[in-house]
């Protein structure tokens, strides 16, 4: 059995819808691909990505592994990402609808349940443990 990796730029999925967003992200999954991605989710879409997970659950795809790990951001970054997040704040109160967000500084891991096996979390890293 053979272990496939993809490799996603954050600009893959910079300006998708957030349901696009979590279809890609799914629809990797469950063909078997465990997902390296170049940005971390904000906790409300990872809790979405999570639901929509639970939708799709069946004998073929028991679910998914999620590991985050966000840059800390300084200065100028950190202005920029406070400035983005307050203008998506002001978008939604005018227009109604959520505001499509760019993935954060970091770095996401998503895979299937049944090759994740373990994941150890520790402050600036983690370790995965797959089996195929």
């Amino acid at each position: 059995m053979k272990l496939k990796l993809d490799f996603v730029s954050s600009s893959t999925l910079d300006g998708k819808p957030k349901k696009e967003r979590i279809n890609y992200i799914l629809s990797k999954v469950k063909d078997g691909s465990i997902l390296v991605m170049d940005g971390v989710m904000s906790p409300d879409e990872e809790l979405d990505l999570i639901r929509e997970t639970m939708r799709r659950v069946d004998d073929g795809f028991p679910g998914i592994e999620v590991c985050s790990l966000k840059k800390k951001v300084k200065g100028f970054q950190l202005f920029m990402e406070r400035l983005s997040d307050q203008t998506a704040k002001i978008q939604q109160i005018f227009t109604r609808r959520t505001p499509d967000k760019k993935l954060k500084f970091g770095i996401t891991l998503v895979g299937p349940a049944k090759y994740i096996k373990k994941i150890k979390k520790n402050p600036n890293s983690f370790s995965v443990l797959t089996e195929v």
